[in-house]
């Protein structure tokens, strides 16, 4: 991990957080974990499809100095308006200086098709729909994120929740690999351009979720199956509190350069 190129990141203030894909998984584990770390009259807005499945974890995050709002929407077909104004609706009328933070996790995402060889890959629709969630429209929720606080740009922080599939082929995951090497580079290149803005690219690791046994059953490729069957038999998978509290870690220290990509069993310093 590269020497800290800006100040730490300070989340015991009063905060305002946006987290997609909080309905399970990792995405539940880091909503429970920050809710844990904010200061008095701190807002969390989260988001995903499933509204049962958001009120479990808004009632996890329950704090003294949170208020929880949730809201169920698929972010594969949300336009920019619908995110806008979902931000500008969870403030309640409270002014965006009125916090001393604002952070977004970026943790919406799916596996995509596994059932077909990467040279066979030509259903367009489909492809497009799988950009349209896992990149199109988390660039478009971030961009309205800047905006509505563009008057206190200087105090966001930015976290995608990323992988090794990024930078690292895997067999069988076209789909994954060449949205998340996307995804992961439109982050890299928006901090570049806003080097005030903490920008950060979390890989979590493998963890134990439904995305392990998803791929068991879909992926039609070989060498991904035995992959993922030596993560299960050999119990090297993380439990997502354990990789949700690592990332707390690292945004704490802040040892990272803007935009880099830092893996769970990276070292802190």
């Amino acid at each position: 991990m590269a020497a800290a190129k800006a100040s730490s990141i300070e989340l015991s203030g009063t905060t305002y957080c946006i987290l997609t894909g909080a309905s399970q998984g990792i995405g539940r584990a880091i909503a429970v974990e920050v809710s844990k770390l904010l200061g008095p009259k701190s807002l969390m807005l989260l988001l995903a499809r499933n509204k049962d499945e958001l009120a479990k974890t808004a009632s996890l995050c329950k704090s003294a100095n949170v208020e929880v709002i949730y809201e169920s929407i698929d972010l594969s077909k949300a336009n920019i308006s619908q995110m806008n104004d979902l931000i500008k609706t969870s403030l309640k009328g409270r002014k965006v200086s009125d916090f001393d933070t604002g952070i977004i996790f970026h943790n919406v995402g799916s596996l995509g098709n596994l059932a077909v060889d990467t040279g066979r890959m030509e259903n367009v629709p489909e492809l497009r729909e799988y950009y349209d969630l896992n990149v199109f429209n988390v660039i478009s929720l971030n961009t309205q994120f800047l905006k509505v606080f563009e008057d206190v740009e200087e105090r966001l922080v930015i976290v995608n929740i990323t992988s090794l599939c990024a930078i690292k082929p895997m067999s069988g995951m076209a789909y994954y690999c060449s949205g998340k090497a996307a995804r992961e580079m439109y982050f890299k290149v928006l901090a570049e351009e806003k080097k005030h803005v903490k920008v950060l690219n979390y890989s979590p690791g493998p963890v134990e979720t439904s995305m392990i046994d998803f791929v068991l059953s879909e992926a039609v490729n070989e060498n991904l199956r035995d992959v993922f069957n030596s993560f299960k038999s050999q119990n090297t998978l993380l439990k997502p509190e354990v990789t949700a509290q690592k990332c707390m870690k690292v945004l704490k220290l802040s040892n990272f350069s803007p935009g880099e990509h830092v893996d769970y069993f990276d070292d802190e310093i």
